[in-house]
């Protein structure tokens, strides 16, 4: 049988362990801090650091050198109570023998071994600080400074132990046994710290610089689990290889090396190999924290290689054997998402399905539509804080649309999006993946159609990720601009300068600019449109909308009043661009800054310049200049360029202007026929201070021609 079950519970993994509360005795004040700030979730390797315990060094043949081979013998024994009183013989009633420091260590290792808690441990430590002092040429007072290293390892202190692993590989040669052992330790703490490249790098230089054979088994998986946790896996997989088949029982031992070196085959798609040893860790250990994961992982291998069967044989065994596990709810989904792919085939295939299930013991496949969905409705509510939660209605959203409720499918794809909060959650990608699938043609479809209103909806349909899936899309630009002209501006501004952000194409940066500028001036902004608009001609000097951006930095600055340098910039412009096509444009502005600055002849001037190179004659440009000759009493002039307004069939209240202020200026050179003409062209005007003056000019107008008739006689 494929999946052989051994319920005998494995080692446990040491992952995630709580630390110490930080109560040990003699542990120093920084070491406390280092130990608050390092309570992340820590990695212990399962795999211990080799120690051949206490080193003889010394001989001698009198009575301390007898008390030393009983103490070596009760010691092999365990007989620790008698094996301590020999050596506590030795320290005390031998103080200058040679064996004292060997003595020592030994009593310090049995001391731990009889309180191996914080406290024991800060002991031990603080009598390894002694016999370095006491005995600083002893060789198992080199060993005693990686020991410490170990007993601040062991108490999750990571960092005291980092210091004390590198000050015994300063100490020891490189070569020697304690100078590889430091630096395999000083590998371990900077795992549990996190520090995965740093653990490389400690484990490489441990495989260069000793043959010792548990050294190198510490250093060959260590390494491998510091290249699997930087997501190095084409790296990670020949040591993991490597390990397995030279000390398989060792990797068998360790439940997590497995499980990574099956997670690399996966990763390197090495399906057979990683079937292997997700099986192999099912049956070792079955009761491990990662094997429902690494079952429901055999199961989309198996699918993978187009084993459906087999595939779904593990997928429906998952909930039976592992009930309560996340796994076992989404080995459910994902049985059930085949099974009812697979319905449509014969009634025959459907039967056989049936029946091995029921033989197997494991849940009968859905027979309809209505099940299916009762099945995710129930999951997605129930882990509605779960990837699977989120699984259940991408699978919700798909069968939708099969059925062609896209309003139904956009909603339940939009819903799962909300959940990017949850970093480890895959389904919101893909979901945000099939919403822009299904909305971004319909999108194009309606800024070709130049529909705002639909492209702003369908935009926001995309919910938290909108701004994401477009970031570096063109259509963001117009997306952009359709907030814009609906009115939208803070959106529409934030949409512009994500676009100035993400891309570097002057063709989309240059709309964005221009884009964002206007928003400014619709918001009466003119200093933040101003920086825009300038930055705009500093980078794009030549840009595809340099005479617009001009002319919107005209307005800006009108809005501003900043007169002054809105005739300074006008005058530049004009010098530096004599072929413009804006150049009438300019002209008119600059002729309406001068008439605002009471420069009239030059403002005249430059009306006249402009509408002879080209500029559009409207009938607010020629009434504005034609008030201008008036201003300047140039009479002739001024009753021409009125009588160029009218012919432009300008509105109302321009008409009766223009025609007042002909009756003025015929009036003025003594044309009263004219200007009695022009007053009854006029008539009856709307503006009461129009008819005011009208009315005046009538009764100069004939109270002169009574007057010179009057004369006559």
């Amino acid at each position: 049988m494929l999946l052989s079950v051994v319920w005998a519970a494995g080692p446990q993994l040491v992952i995630g362990q709580a630390l110490p509360s930080g109560k040990s005795s003699g542990m120093p004040a920084g070491g406390r801090l280092a130990a608050v700030k390092s309570q992340a979730p820590v990695e212990r390797l399962a795999l211990l650091l080799p120690d051949d315990g206490p080193r003889l060094e010394g001989q001698s043949t009198g009575i301390d050198g007898l008390a030393w081979q009983e103490g070596q013998s009760a010691y092999r024994k365990q007989a620790w109570a008698e094996a301590q009183r020999f050596f506590v013989k030795i320290v005390t009633d031998h103080p200058e023998s040679p064996l004292v420091p060997s003595a020592k260590a030994f009593l310090i290792e049995l001391a731990l071994r009889e309180d191996s808690s914080g406290q024991g441990r800060a002991s031990g430590i603080q009598e390894y600080k002694k016999l370095v002092r006491d005995h600083p040429q002893s060789v198992n007072a080199r060993r005693a400074e990686w020991r410490m290293g170990d007993l601040y390892f062991e108490q999750g202190w990571y960092q005291e132990a980092q210091v004390f692993y590198e000050q015994a590989m300063a100490h020891a040669e490189s070569r020697h046994f304690d100078g590889p052992r430091s630096l395999l330790g000083l590998g371990y703490a900077f795992m549990a710290m996190g520090k995965w490249s740093e653990a490389e790098h400690a484990f490489s230089n441990v495989r260069t610089r000793t043959e010792h054979e548990p050294l190198l088994q510490g250093a060959t998986l260590g390494l491998a689990h510091a290249l699997y946790r930087q997501q190095r896996y084409s790296d990670a997989q020949p040591l993991f290889d490597l390990a397995y088949r030279r000390w398989p029982r060792l990797v068998k031992a360790d439940p997590l090396a497995i499980h990574r070196f099956a997670v690399t085959e996966i990763r390197l798609q090495h399906e057979t190999s990683a079937r292997e040893l997700l099986l192999l860790l099912y049956n070792l250990y079955p009761r491990y924290e990662h094997t429902p994961a690494a079952l429901l992982q055999l199961a989309e291998s198996l699918r993978a290689g187009a084993n459906q069967r087999l595939a779904e044989f593990v997928y429906a065994l998952l909930p039976a054997l592992y009930p309560y596990s996340l796994p076992a709810t989404t080995a459910k989904l994902r049985l059930a998402a085949q099974q009812t792919e697979t319905m449509q085939t014969s009634d025959i295939e459907s039967l056989g399905r049936t029946v091995s299930a029921m033989m197997h013991d494991v849940p009968v496949p859905f027979q309809n539509a209505a099940s299916y969905r009762a099945l995710l409705e129930d999951i997605a509510a129930r882990e509605a804080e779960n990837p699977a939660g989120s699984e259940a209605l991408f699978y919700l959203a798909k069968a939708a649309e099969q059925r062609h409720d896209m309003n139904q499918a956009i909603g339940l794809y939009r819903e799962i999006t909300l959940k990017t909060a949850q970093v480890t959650d895959p389904w919101a990608t893909k979901a945000a993946d099939r919403l822009t699938a299904l909305l971004t043609p319909w999108m194009e479809a309606a800024i070709a159609s130049q529909d705002d209103l639909t492209v702003v909806s369908l935009f926001h349909r995309h919910g938290t990720v909108a701004r994401q899936r477009y970031a570096r899309s063109p259509l963001l630009l117009q997306i952009a601009d359709a907030h814009r002209r609906l009115g939208f501006s803070t959106e529409g501004s934030s949409l512009y300068q994500q676009v100035i952000k993400a891309h570097a194409e002057p063709g989309l940066i240059e709309p964005a600019l221009i884009g964002l500028g206007k928003i400014y001036l619709d918001q009466r902004d003119p200093d933040a449109a101003r920086k825009v608009f300038e930055r705009y001609r500093f980078q794009f000097p030549l840009g595809a909308y340099e005479g617009e951006v001009v002319l919107l930095l005209v307005k800006t600055m009108r809005q501003q009043r900043d007169m002054q340098g809105l005739l300074q910039l006008c005058r530049t412009w004009l010098l530096r661009h004599p072929g413009h096509r804006e150049r009438p444009a300019m002209y008119l502005e600059l002729a309406k800054t001068l008439g605002e600055l009471e420069k009239l002849e030059e403002s005249a001037l430059a009306y006249e310049e402009g509408l002879k190179v080209g500029a559009v004659a409207s009938s607010d440009t020629l009434l504005t200049y034609a008030d201008t000759l008036s201003r300047l009493n140039r009479h002739e002039r001024a009753i021409a360029a009125y009588q160029s307004v009218l012919e432009k069939k300008p509105n109302v209240r321009q008409a009766e202007w223009a025609r007042l202020q002909m009756a003025q200026h015929w009036t003025a050179l003594k044309q009263y026929d004219r200007a009695t003409v022009a007053l009854a062209e006029l008539g009856r005007a709307d503006d009461e201070m129009v008819n005011r003056l009208s009315a005046s000019l009538k009764g100069a107008a004939q109270t002169v021609r009574h007057t010179g008739k009057a004369e006559g006689l």
